[in-house]
């Protein structure tokens, strides 16, 4: 009953003009977060097979493959869930083609709680109707039913579905569905990670609108009798401006010894106070997703680099827990589509076993390292000359200049190299 209530469904009173900002910071979180994960995606290696290896490669760059995980993890941030399809079309590739389907077009069938097939929906907007494509991937097949406007029809009945050709004799499911979150609300589907912040994405859009819409309020206000109005070219009063607010308009003086006067106010803006409704908006929007300083978000103003590597840690969290995921699912469509590469070769599908590796993410510093290191083993050298050389003067110096530079401050530390004597 309070939907109503909420800053975008409410409308304002007529004739008052009040502006609606829309921050874009859902879209910011989400896209964050899927470039942080994809960029510490490192490769796929399958196990103990090289010709498995170039092939997948070979799959993976015609796929584009890292730019659809990036799409599916944005596609599930957002639409709670999704799979992925493996299907084969000579006519566009020699290669198995890979697609993620968001969670609206997609429906999975259980039994006893297992995920048993998955559906894709294709929808084809026509003239006079729209057509709906339904793809069934289970363990033994891939069929298809074409609906228009929700009645059954043939698949010759389109352009697009009269090729299509159904498998009864596969040993495996072309589809991988992903879920981050589950859901409390809808049993076996997943949970956007933005469902539960969507009251706190109103309020500090709410918060930003009032404080620019307050900032318009309080401009220094001119206030013009009647009779000294400005106006245009044609002799008629100019209207004040909602945007500007130039001028207001007031009734003319009528005393004899008082005249008319144009005169000026300033008003206070509660500086301190917006700032604050923001900050608390903006905190409520990121908890338990991501870190404020991950978005480039400097609020305290006052953060030394250990503050900002604490804050880091919801998200590593966010994603950490996007990984776990991500781990099981890359291995399983990686051995699918080598598996449906094979069947299209018509060869026996193989047994296939892959991992994938992710980078480490917001590691601490070269200088946080040697002096946490420093404090473990205090009064005890932790790197060698050659090495403090090397790491000091790096590309700068050539690799006689470093040999002389360590041979130096050896001799400045007393140690001198002799050669190894001869055993005879």
């Amino acid at each position: 009953m309070m939907g109503n209530a909420k800053f975008w469904a409410a409308t304002s009173t007529n004739g008052i003009d009040f502006r609606k900002i829309h921050t874009g910071l859902p879209a910011m979180i989400i896209d964050m977060l899927a470039d942080i994960i994809v960029d510490s995606f490192n490769k796929v290696t399958i196990t103990t097979n090289e010709k498995a290896q170039k092939d997948w490669e070979e799959i993976a760059k015609d796929n584009d493959f890292k730019e659809i995980i990036k799409q599916s993890i944005i596609d599930v941030f957002v639409e709670h869930d999704g799979a992925f399809k493996i299907s084969y079309d000579t006519e566009i590739s020699k290669y198995p083609i890979i697609e993620f389907y968001s969670g609206s077009k997609v429906e999975f069938e259980r039994t006893r709680g297992r995920i048993t097939a998955v559906i894709f929906k294709n929808y084809y907007d026509k003239k006079d109707c729209t057509y709906v494509l339904k793809e069934r991937y289970d363990k033994k097949s891939i069929t298809y039913k074409l609906y228009k406007n929700e009645n059954e029809c043939k698949l010759s009945d389109l352009e697009e579905t009269k090729d299509l050709k159904e498998i009864t004799d596969n040993t495996f499911v072309m589809a991988v569905p992903m879920m981050f979150n589950k859901s409390k609300k809808f049993k076996g589907r997943g949970q956007s990670i933005i469902e539960k912040k969507i009251d706190a994405f109103d309020s500090f859009d709410e918060v930003w609108s009032q404080w620019i819409d307050a900032i318009r309020d309080n401009k220094t206000q001119t206030y013009i009798p009647e009779d000294l109005l400005p106006q245009d070219e044609n002799g008629n009063y100019l209207k004040p401006n909602t945007f500007d607010r130039r001028f207001t308009k007031i009734g003319s003086s009528l005393q004899e010894d008082k005249g008319s006067q144009i005169t000026r106010e300033n008003s206070d803006f509660d500086y301190e106070g917006m700032l604050q409704s923001y900050i608390t908006a903006l905190d409520l929007c990121l908890q338990g997703l991501i870190s404020p300083s991950t978005l480039g978000i400097d609020v305290k103003k006052l953060d030394n680099a250990d503050a900002q590597r604490e804050k880091e840690k919801a998200t590593q969290y966010t994603r950490g827990k996007v990984l776990d995921v991500l781990e099981k699912v890359i291995p399983k469509v990686v051995c699918i589509a080598l598996m449906a590469y094979d069947k299209a070769r018509n060869k026996t599908a193989g047994e296939y076993e892959a991992t994938v590796d992710f980078k480490e993410y917001a590691n601490p510093s070269f200088e946080a390292t040697v002096e946490t290191v420093s404090k473990a083993r205090p009064n005890q050298n932790i790197m060698s000359v050659e090495k403090a050389v090397d790491t000091m003067y790096g590309d700068s110096l050539t690799e006689e200049e470093k040999e002389e530079e360590v041979k130096r401050i050896k001799e400045e530390q007393g140690i001198i190299e002799k050669p190894e004597p001869s055993l005879f």
